[in-house]
């Protein structure tokens, strides 16, 4: 290929725009609605959990659900989230929960 032919050749004129379209197209999940049996064990749960604990829990996040384990840095139940790893959950946004 001589130098003239390698100027015309195609390149990603945005970089990440591909993958941005394929995360896109993604199918979402619609948040499923607690039965008010198991609203109230997961607030009993979370009255349990302390810092340090290590937990597993189920959350919605951002169109679908994620699974996570990790230690409990921060609770604060006034604003009613906790912190796992650094990541920031809302009590309203679990579905299940356990203290391992």
């Amino acid at each position: 290929m001589n130098n003239n032919a390698k100027f015309y050749m195609p390149f990603a004129a945005l970089k990440g725009y591909e993958e941005a379209i394929i995360e896109a197209s993604k199918s979402k999940t619609k948040r499923k609605i607690l039965l008010a049996d198991k609203e109230e064990i997961l607030n009993n749960l979370i009255k349990t959990i302390k810092v340090n604990d290590l937990i597993k829990l189920i959350y919605y996040n951002r169109n679908s659900y994620v699974l996570k384990r990790g230690f409990v840095d921060k609770l604060d139940y006034d604003k009613k989230f906790l912190l796992v790893d650094s990541n920031k959950i809302y009590f309203k946004d679990i579905y299940e929960l356990e203290v391992i």
